[in-house]
């Protein structure tokens, strides 16, 4: 086996980051060499709760561990991923000044860093701004930011400028802000969009600011995903949206909004609780989708019985259809409605 073979098993039994590679440098002196010497290893940066235990003690030794991390990674791209989901473990002002050799000028992390991920706890909305505050007013190379319960600073944005953000995940995002974002969404192509069970007005309002979307994925974890609060009646222009996602049930006063006149690709998901957005995606404004997506698990048979009916009137509308694509326990009532749909070709996996 070679030593490059090796570092690719390394980087996948070290996904989180480069923290857990530490016992592999007393196995022997290959693996010691296999891994300091395989920049991937190093260039995902955690701040998070396994940190925290290991460097509590001694910080300094932290901070020598980020710059091991940089100069070993060379000048391949970095992940920054900062974890505070656990706020009563430490005190997440611990984080601060190994960010700020992080951000050193003579190691160059926030230059290369392509990817962000930031994960807050639910119940302590504050403790992630507070750090997010410490960033750069501009992250120029970064390319994909992932926020989990992330609430905008009502009093000015502190979030810095990513001229080139092409990916954003946003998990449960809190009420936004005006100037949070500014410009920052003009290049992002790809959305990834879940709610915990219930959409209110600013989600709308957030999806709104993302009009160069390609690429978009609705995503309701629990429950029947209810509009508790309804939002504005103008629509969301998505001219060039072709992929649309839709996982768990979306509300149809959210789905009714979306125009996506060059939607091409349409993903029906279900949730864990296998409920599926089928109803309220008929509420769509025209549209003009050619392949649907709808792989489901027989789960859904008992908790949306009418799930062939709501898919016949979703086939219809789609006037563009041009395949669909299904699971097998499916077959037999989609033969049925699609009898006499020779333009629709069915695909069964």
């Amino acid at each position: 086996m070679t030593d490059d073979l090796l570092g690719k098993i390394f980087y996948h039994l070290c996904e989180p980051g480069p923290l857990s590679l530490h016992h592999l440098l007393f196995v022997s002196r290959r693996f010691y060499y296999a891994t300091v010497n395989n920049g991937h290893l190093w260039t995902t940066i955690s701040f998070d709760s396994l940190f925290a235990r290991h460097f509590c003690q001694w910080p300094e030794q932290g901070d020598i561990f980020i710059e091991q991390c940089l100069l070993r990674s060379g000048s391949l791209p970095l992940c920054l991923s900062i974890d505070v989901t656990d706020p009563d473990e430490y005190d997440f002002t611990f984080f601060h000044h190994p960010l700020e050799t992080f951000g050193k000028p003579e190691w160059r992390g926030l230059q290369r860093c392509t990817s962000m991920i930031l994960k807050n706890c639910v119940f302590s909305a504050p403790t992630l701004e507070h750090i997010v505050a410490l960033l750069p007013k501009s992250l120029p190379s970064l390319q994909y930011i992932s926020l989990s319960n992330f609430k905008d600073s009502m009093d000015g944005s502190q979030f810095p400028n990513c001229p080139v953000l092409e990916r954003v995940d946003m998990f449960s995002y809190g009420q936004p802000s005006p100037p949070f974002w500014g410009t920052n969404l003009l290049h992002v192509t790809t959305l990834s969009f879940e709610i915990i069970s219930t959409w209110v007005a600013y989600d709308i309002t957030t999806l709104s600011q993302f009009p160069m979307l390609h690429d978009l994925t609705l995503s309701t974890e629990s429950g029947r995903g209810y509009l508790v609060i309804d939002g504005p009646q103008l629509p969301i222009n998505f001219n060039r949206l072709q992929i649309l996602r839709a996982h768990g049930h979306i509300p149809p006063d959210v789905v009714a909004k979306l125009v996506a006149p060059a939607l091409k690709d349409l993903h029906i998901k279900a949730n864990v609780e296998h409920i599926t957005p089928i109803d309220a995606l008929q509420h769509l404004s025209e549209p003009h989708c050619q392949y649907i997506h709808a792989l489901l698990p027989k789960g859904v048979s008992a908790m949306e019985p009418e799930w062939a009916t709501n898919l016949s009137k979703l086939v219809e509308k789609c006037t563009r259809i041009n395949s669909l694509y299904i699971s097998k326990w499916m077959e037999k009532k989609c033969k049925k409605f699609l009898r006499g749909r020779d333009d629709v070709v069915l695909h069964v996996q």
